[in-house]
């Protein structure tokens, strides 16, 4: 928990206690029902499926701070016979605060914890997040990943079962696709189809290096440190066989980018 009473909730407070958390890698905090995440820059060994276990059924606040503990509670108030209710998970913060890596893992929880977790729903659910993540990030000088578009995700439920899914996606940022800042990237699918293309695809399409575009190489560097952009080419090309995407739907999609 983070403060014994409203009274000591101030901004100084506030920060003191997030900054002392944060020195012994505890990243998450909680305010009331809030919950701060502070991002780390680099991922811990604390959301395997142990963890999921743990936190699956707990009443919030119980244990420790945690993503799980959110998505536990929202599972709860969804499945709970004769008192299911709608939820919301609300998540905000500031550019490379850790957004988009939050709603994966919550989705992760959800996913596992549901009552058919291998269905092919569940599947194309999380599939989903690399496949956006391609098309609506890009690197800023903030973030290596950063999401360029606003998303609404609704996951439908029945009985516990994950039965469907919607993603809305809003204020993508098009100015990008034409002008890029210093020491930024256009979006990831570019890059991504440039390295991760065989020679063959590229010659098809008629393609050549990024650095060979003004439009991919305004930003000055077309790589980004710890990104594998053939990888996460492989990457895309599986997320989209799981959401049903054709070879010639795929094809089309890359002679669109292509041109």
């Amino acid at each position: 928990m983070l403060l014994p009473n409203d009274r000591d909730l101030n901004e100084a407070s506030l920060l003191w206690n997030l900054k002392i958390r944060y020195d012994r890698e505890l990243i998450y905090t909680y305010t009331g029902s809030i919950l701060v995440a502070v991002n780390p820059y680099k991922m811990f060994d604390i959301y395997g499926l142990d963890m999921v276990k743990k936190y699956e059924g707990q009443i919030l606040g119980t244990l420790p701070p945690h993503l799980f503990a959110i998505g536990s509670s929202a599972y709860a108030h969804l499945s709970k016979e004769g008192e299911r209710q709608n939820q919301v998970v609300v998540i905000s913060g500031e550019s490379g605060s850790g957004k988009t890596e939050s709603t994966k893992l919550v989705m992760q929880y959800l996913a596992a914890v549901n009552k058919s977790p291998s269905n092919l729903i569940t599947e194309q659910i999380l599939e989903a997040s690399p496949l956006l993540e391609s098309f609506g990030n890009a690197k800023t000088v903030r973030n290596d990943n950063s999401s360029r578009f606003g998303k609404y995700l609704e996951v439908h439920f029945k009985e516990g079962v994950i039965i469907g899914a919607k993603v809305t996606e809003y204020l993508l940022e098009k100015s990008r696709i034409v002008t890029q800042a210093q020491d930024e990237r256009n979006y990831h699918v570019f890059y991504e189809m440039l390295t991760g293309l065989t020679a063959e695809q590229k010659q098809k399409y008629g393609l050549l290096t990024p650095e060979k575009y003004f439009y991919l190489n305004q930003g000055g560097n077309c790589e980004i440190d710890g990104k594998y952009d053939s990888e996460d080419f492989q990457s895309l090309l599986s997320a989209m066989q799981v959401l049903g995407f054709t070879m010639d739907e795929q094809d089309n999609i890359f002679r669109i980018l292509a041109s």
